[in-house]
């Protein structure tokens, strides 16, 4: 379980960095010329994908954690003989 927790915080830290890096590439990077606003929209696709990837993890992780809540829970109230 302590496993389990550190690879939930490193996706969670690894979300909030992408976040911010995607902030920056969307508000605060000025592209020059053609070849910047490409290099700025492929930087931005990248980005995006890494994020929902990440965020798809995240919750897959959390919805196995409640399931397995649930079943200690499920198996603390019917089984205990």
């Amino acid at each position: 379980m302590e496993n389990y927790n550190e690879n939930i915080l490193n996706l969670r830290v690894r979300e909030q960095k992408l976040k911010e890096e995607l902030e920056y590439w969307e508000t605060t990077f000025v592209p020059s010329g053609n070849m910047g606003k490409w290099g700025r929209q492929t930087k931005l696709d990248k980005l995006k994908t890494e994020l929902a990837d990440i965020q798809k993890d995240i919750q897959f992780h959390d919805s196995v954690y409640l399931s397995n809540e649930i079943y200690k829970q499920w198996k603390d109230e019917n089984l205990t003989n």
